[in-house]
């Protein structure tokens, strides 16, 4: 969203060209070859010394207001696609330099909680808006990020001083209290170019206002043509964070890109800074390296690591303590001049929408376009404090465990979705996969109720309840589809049973009747050979007879 809108409006800013009360506004927006205007006077952008300004030429728009010829739209689409140099910018030096807040924030307590506090950003402050409303491009913005009481108030004060401006004093004092709160801003004339630099100071990471991370990394993501990132002490893995931080605050805010609009990437040039630093015996480059050297990493700081030396052009400074003494000053103020040389030597980028810099009334529109998207895009944009992230993922790596442990009881009692056969009955499955589910969450809230605060482990029950009623959804869908292929199967089976059952009948009857047959055959044969016997005797006693009586006559 934030994107596409952005590309459109600079477009139809480049683009509309046509004579329109809106264009008139438009042009007394810009500087060159008009007169000063009241507004103009009311919201001046540099403190530089400013010649008086030409007189307009007659085909410029006269005070009356009269319609703009060809000429004069011609001349105002030459002055926005090719500013003039910065000696024919009119710019009348009043008191803008000085500090003003970006982002109007609105305090949000809950009726019931008295700590459930919000910090919701509603968008430019009038202050910052009338004073960006009229100022030229290009615009370059340097950001302030990091650790909150790193010292990125006093370190942006002094580079401002180096830049020309003293009255850009950022609200800076010692104790834990954080002194900046949502984006502090301070316009500074570029000392070497054209246009403008943009300082914004922004509340620290790992703060007390922990609402407040999401826009702040995200408008220093989006806007940024220099990021500075502070830690105080020593520059650790901790502060390499941070710059992941605004890498995905860029990233998740950056809409999907049309075939004809082109994307607005995160610059590569990089700072990191090492205020109050313990390191004053070692060079800045041995730091560096040692930094973002894999060396000693292990696999995830490695990828930190790997990612930003692929996607930035790092360089690093280190600030020593500063507490008001001569030589500690000197030394700071050498290092700022140093950081200050650098960044008006290094070429900033100028922010650009559609491949065309932008002016400081782009710079309000995006600004508030952005914070829409954020406070429109809910706890999609949530960043939690280093605390309850610690907790958080205690919680879930205790979840993810106690659930592995669920799991092989289940898979060694043949309960799993890719076990059942069917053939087991479902609520005997259930009533075993409870039991294994009793003993796991109490496992996981005999840890998890020791963890403090509660509200970011409460994510370890969330995790089981999604994990196990998925489960058990499998299981009854899984037992439901083998208890119809088991059901299909049984008809089949009774079908079969039917057959062989007619099957062994007709063999039984079979065998039966060869039974009795054998019987009749055997009782026929027994019979026959009866009579055999019995006339064969009577023929031989007839036989016999007749021989005796034959003997005897």
């Amino acid at each position: 969203m934030f994107q596409r809108l952005t590309t459109r409006k600079s477009t139809l800013t480049i683009r509309n060209i046509s004579p329109s009360p809106e264009r008139e506004s438009r042009s007394r927006d810009i500087p060159t070859d008009l007169p000063s205007t009241p507004i103009q006077e009311a919201t001046p952008l540099s403190t530089a010394p400013t010649s008086p300004s030409p007189p307009s030429s007659p085909t410029t728009l006269s005070a009356a207001g009269s319609p703009p010829t060809q000429s004069t739209t011609t001349s105002m689409l030459a002055s926005l696609l090719f500013p003039k140099s910065a000696q024919d910018e009119t710019i009348t030096p009043t008191d803008t330099n000085r500090v003003v807040p970006l982002i109007a924030i609105q305090t949000v307590k809950g009726a019931s909680d008295s700590d459930s506090t919000k910090y919701v950003p509603l968008g430019v402050t009038p202050q910052a808006a009338s004073i960006l409303s009229g100022l030229p491009g290009p615009v370059s913005i340097a950001v302030f990020a990091g650790f909150g009481r790193s010292g990125k108030s006093l370190t942006a004060s002094r580079l401002a001083k180096h830049l020309g401006v003293d009255q850009a004093l950022f609200a800076s004092k010692p104790g834990n209290i954080p002194c900046t709160h949502g984006i502090d801003m301070a316009v500074v004339k570029h000392p070497r170019g054209r246009g403008h630099i943009l300082l914004l100071d922004c509340e620290g990471a790992a703060n007390h206002n922990q609402s407040a991370i999401p826009f702040v990394m995200g408008l220093a993501a989006r806007l940024a043509s220099k990021i500075y990132v502070f830690e105080r002490g020593c520059f650790t893995t901790a502060g390499l964070e941070s710059v992941m931080q605004i890498v995905n605050m860029g990233l998740a805010t950056m809409a999907v890109q049309d075939d004809n609009e082109t994307a607005q990437d995160i610059t590569r040039s990089l700072t990191l800074i090492e205020n109050m630093t313990i390191n004053t015996g070692i060079p800045t480059s041995h730091l560096l390296q040692d930094l973002l050297s894999p060396r000693d990493g292990d696999e995830m700081s490695n990828r930190v690591k790997r990612f930003i030396r692929d996607q930035f052009d790092v360089q690093f400074e280190k600030l020593p303590f500063f507490a008001n003494e001569m030589a500690a000053d000197a030394e700071f103020n050498e290092v700022c001049q140093r950081i200050s040389s650098q960044l008006v030597d290094a070429q900033l980028k100028p922010l650009e929408v559609g491949g065309v810099p932008a002016d400081g009334s782009i710079v309000v529109q995006l600004c508030n376009e952005l914070l829409a998207q954020i406070r429109d895009g809910g706890s999609r944009f949530n960043m939690v404090s280093a605390t309850e992230s610690l907790v958080s993922n205690m919680a879930t790596e205790a979840a993810n465990t106690v659930w592995a442990d669920f799991i092989t009881r289940a898979r060694n009692s043949n309960n799993t979705p890719q076990q059942i056969n069917g053939r087991k009955h479902l609520r005997t499955i259930l009533r075993e996969l409870e039991g294994f589910a009793n003993m796991a969450l109490i496992d996981l809230e005999a840890f998890t109720c020791r963890l403090v605060p509660q509200e970011p482990a409460s994510i370890a029950r969330i995790i089981w309840d999604r994990n196990f009623d998925a489960f058990m959804e499998d299981v009854r869908t899984a037992h439901a589809a083998r208890s119809t292929d088991v059901q299909k199967t049984t008809v089949w089976a009774v079908r079969m049973n039917h057959v062989v059952v007619d099957m062994v009948e007709q063999f039984v009857e079979a065998a039966r009747q060869l039974v009795r047959l054998a019987r009749f055959g055997s009782m026929l044969v027994m019979l026959t050979n009866y009579y055999f016997w019995k006339h064969g005797v009577h023929l031989i006693k007839n036989v016999a007879n007749g021989v005796i009586a034959e003997m005897v006559d």
